[in-house]
């Protein structure tokens, strides 16, 4: 007998989660999609009928490299993770606050829930606290290892001169990795020394 929780597509969309639903497809739509599609050109893939010929796929050992490199990130030490003093007042200055209302589970969304259920928090306790602040680190190794996959693959778009792919690629790795890295620094900055170590 299968005792895991049946998700209820229904009650999904009607739920408060349905404003997260449009970031989610800003930030899949506006960057992932693109990105995936930048590389089934490169490698021959998929690709239209009338692109030119080409051999457009980076050597082997230089991708595997890059996909490792940004893999490694996963594993980086505790330390790298814990705010430095500094981060609260800089990060503001780069518009992370307006940032963190639009975002999936940001102010927005919150906002919207606590109309509808006018006693939710976000973190209730100490224990909501420490859960909320681990996910705040996957988070942010998360979106570390797509912002350096996309960092190489708009220099390899750059390399072959595919300058427009190049500036697509990086805005979007700016708005959809790195933005969320700075938040998720932003947000652990913001929580007492005792909860951060």
């Amino acid at each position: 007998m299968d005792n895991s929780p049946a998700v209820d597509a229904k009650a999904l969309f009607a739920s408060d989660t349905k404003v997260n639903i449009l970031p989610f497809a800003v930030m899949a739509g506006g960057w992932l999609a693109p990105l995936l599609k930048f590389w089934a050109l490169a490698s021959g893939f998929h690709r239209p009928y009338d692109f030119p010929d080409g051999d457009y796929a980076p050597p082997l050992a230089l991708f595997a490299g890059a996909v490792l490199v940004s893999y490694a990130c996963w594993w980086l030490p505790a330390g790298w993770y814990r705010p430095r003093r500094f981060e609260r007042r800089l990060w503001p200055l780069f518009g992370v606050r307006l940032f963190r209302y639009l975002v999936p589970d940001g102010d927005l969304a919150n906002r919207w829930r606590r109309r509808r259920e006018p006693g939710f928090r976000v973190v209730r306790n100490r224990a909501a606290a420490e859960v909320f602040l681990r996910r705040t680190v996957r988070s942010e190794q998360s979106h570390l290892m797509l912002l350096v996959f996309g960092a190489f693959s708009a220099v390899w778009a750059w390399h072959l001169g595919w300058n427009g792919w190049a500036l697509f690629l990086t805005v979007g790795n700016v708005l959809v990795n790195l933005y969320p890295i700075l938040l998720q620094r932003y947000t652990r900055s913001r929580f007492p020394a005792r909860f951060t170590g």
